[in-house]
Order: structure tokens, then C-alpha cells, then sequence
């Protein structure tokens, strides 16, 4: 098994592909044999099925593409929507009451709430029947999009077969209020609030930073052959010649690297700049999902509550990346997220070490 298919299978046995929809509703192209479907998703999710395939909409406001957080979520036959991604997308906000299980939307001076597991909501005080329930899948609360189109007023439009929402408004939505530094990257903050303070973070940790860096560290002699002299792993090397494990080791962290033909000079910084991120993160450790409001968690609440996910990790990766001028998205396949660098026009995944190899070639759309 070649190593992409190996970081695949680690994908799929983590469970971090999903469908979302009613079993009762999912097309009969969406459900694979059952000995590919995750039980362990029965006890609390019974009603959700779990499949290795997940399926991507291009989302665009009055004709113009536009990117979210959790657009890789499957939208099954009852078009049922990230909350969160869509209402923020539209310049909303949404708040989760754990306890009584409501949300509320508020945009431009519509407030609507609606309870998981119904499909009636109130907008402004009125109660509407939708076409659908709420439901909250893998700690992602998803309504219905006749409920997002009422609540942020617009019309939304869904084509499963050309795998499309289409969100129409007389005025013009703005997607975003929040002034950012880079590429327009809120790195998940709600507010300017939330942003500013995740940049005044990351500028006082990088003041006093200082750090030595040798490319390769104590394999810094393999890194510079493979890297640089074009040296090979042997396929018969013996486990415990340091050489040999320490050019495998290069291999295994930028074999994409060297395929593409990145010059040496720009593998040496990125190894640099990622170098600069690890210890960045340091200071935030990594955080399961938690069971409350948030289906995103951003850098600001990993970095001020100690609390998270891998949206918030990459998030958090993104910042360091972008102060050294490389272009970057954040992909999500719920429940995982992770950061994609763009080096000489190809995208390559950011893994952290909680993923294993760091540098794969990105075969993903991705969206930030």
C-alpha cells in the first residue's frame, strides 16, 4: 500500500468522513455495502449512516463563488445545512442554548430560533412549518435551508445532480465585517473583537521569539543530500544505519517536495517556517471536540479558553503561514479539518504530528 492510500485509510478508519441525512432519505448512490459503515456511530447518532465518500457543493451568493467552513458535508435529499458556516456566511450569528437544545439567528434584525429535533421554527416572533427537522450530526447542528433562507432573507437554491447552492439576495451580502491582515483569513474569529485579540497573541509570542534552525536538525547531513545532492533511500536498507533512516526520514516528510521539483532554497524555508508554527503551537495544546455552541472552533479559543479541535489547530498553523507570505486554506471533512500550503502553484496538506507524515500533495478542492 503506497503511502497515500495508507493516509486514506487512516482518514476513513478515523471516522472523519460522513454523510449527513436521514437513513430513511439517503440516495441509493450515497450507501456503500454495510461493512464499510461505522457502528460506532449507532449509539448516539442512530439515525445517521457513515460512509467512506463524502460529496463537495460550490456555494456562490448573487452568482459569485464563495468558500465556508464545513462545505464538504454531504447535502442530502433533505437539504439540510451547516448552521453556523451558512448564517456567518450571510453576516448572521447563531448561539446554542445546550440545555433547551434552541438556536437562535439573528440577521439584520431578524431573530429566529428553532429546537433540535423540530421542524418548526419561530422568525420574529412567527411560527413556520420547514421542510425538514434540525438535527445536531457529530456536534455540527444543521437546519433546514428554507430555514436559512427566511432567517437571513434569501432565496436558496440547492441541485444535488450539479452539486450546487445558489443563494440569491436583492442587496448585496457581505460575507464578511471582520478587517483581517491576510488573504482575508478570520482564522475562524466570530468578531473583530475575537480577531484582534488572536493578533495581538500572535504578535507578542513572535516578539521574543527566537529559535536556531538547522534544516534537518541532527539529520541535517541526509536532509541536505536528499534535498539537495538528489540522494535516494535504498529500498533494502538496514533499519539502524542512522544514515540511511535519516534520508528515509527527509523522504517521508517531503518526498512531494522534491517530485514537484521545489528548489532547495524554498524546502529549506517552509521547513523553517513550519519549524515556527510547531513551536507557536506549543504554547496551545490540541483539544478534542467539545459537545456545546461551536461546530468551528477558531485560533482565538484555542489560544485564550483552552479549548478546540483540529479547525481550531489549523486555524491557528494558518496564522504562522500567512505572516511568512504564503498563500493558505483551511479544508474541513467534518469532524477533522487541517491546513493546505500552496507552494509553486500546487497545494500541499500541513499535517501536524498528530497526523503523521507532514508534507502529501493535496488532491482535496479545499475551501477557506
Amino acid at each position: 500500500m503506497n503511502k497515500t492510500n495508507k493516509l486514506i485509510s487512516s482518514l476513513l478508519l478515523s471516522g472523519s468522513i460522513l454523510t449527513l441525512g436521514l437513513t430513511s432519505s439517503i440516495e441509493p448512490n450515497d450507501i456503500v455495502d454495510s461493512k464499510q459503515k461505522i457502528d460506532a456511530a449507532a449509539d448516539n447518532h442512530s439515525n445517521i449512516t457513515m460512509v467512506a465518500a463524502t460529496v463537495k457543493y460550490k456555494v456562490t451568493i448573487n452568482g459569485k463563488p464563495v468558500s465556508l467552513h464545513n462545505s464538504s458535508i454531504r447535502i442530502g435529499p433533505n437539504h439540510i445545512l451547516p448552521a453556523k458556516s451558512f448564517i456567518r456566511l450571510l453576516s448572521g450569528t447563531t448561539t446554542f442554548n445546550s440545555k433547551t437544545k434552541v438556536l437562535t439567528i439573528k440577521s439584520d434584525g431578524t431573530t429566529s430560533t428553532i429546537k433540535q429535533g423540530s421542524k418548526v421554527a419561530t422568525v420574529n416572533g412567527k411560527k413556520i412549518t420547514l421542510s425538514t427537522s434540525a438535527q445536531a450530526i457529530n456536534d455540527v447542528f444543521m437546519i433546514p435551508h428554507d430555514l436559512v433562507a427566511k432567517a437571513t432573507g434569501t432565496k436558496v437554491s440547492i441541485s444535488t445532480s450539479a452539486k450546487t447552492i445558489e443563494i440569491t439576495q436583492a442587496s448585496p451580502i457581505i460575507p464578511s465585517r471582520i478587517k483581517t491582515k491576510y488573504q482575508g483569513h478570520t482564522y475562524g474569529a466570530d468578531n473583530q473583537y475575537q480577531y484582534d485579540k488572536t493578533m495581538a497573541y500572535v504578535n507578542n509570542y513572535f516578539k521574543n521569539y527566537k529559535r536556531r534552525f538547522v534544516f534537518g536538525f541532527w539529520q541535517h547531513e541526509q536532509y541536505v543530500d536528499y534535498f539537495k545532492n538528489g540522494v535516494k533511500v535504498p529500498l533494502d536498507y538496514i533499519s539502524g544505519d542512522d544514515y540511511y533512516e535519516g534520508l528515509d526520514a527527509a523522504e517521508r516528510w517531503g518526498e512531494d517536495l522534491r517530485n514537484n521539483k521545489v528548489p532547495y532554497s524554498q524546502i529549506v524555508k517552509v521547513a523553517e517556517v513550519e519549524l515556527e508554527a510547531r513551536d507557536f503551537l506549543r504554547v496551545a495544546p490540541f483539544y478534542s471536540r467539545n459537545v456545546d455552541d461551536y461546530d468551528v472552533y477558531s485560533a482565538y479559543h484555542i489560544l485564550y479558553k483552552r479549548k478546540g479541535d483540529s479547525d481550531s489547530y489549523a486555524h491557528a498553523q494558518q496564522i504562522v503561514f500567512d505572516m511568512n507570505g504564503y498563500k493558505t486554506r483551511v479544508v474541513s471533512i467534518p469532524p477533522f479539518s487541517w491546513l493546505e500550503v500552496q507552494i509553486n502553484g500546487k497545494w500541499y496538506i500541513q499535517y501536524d504530528e498528530y497526523w503523521g507524515d507532514t508534507w502529501r500533495l493535496s488532491t482535496s478542492s479545499g475551501i477557506q
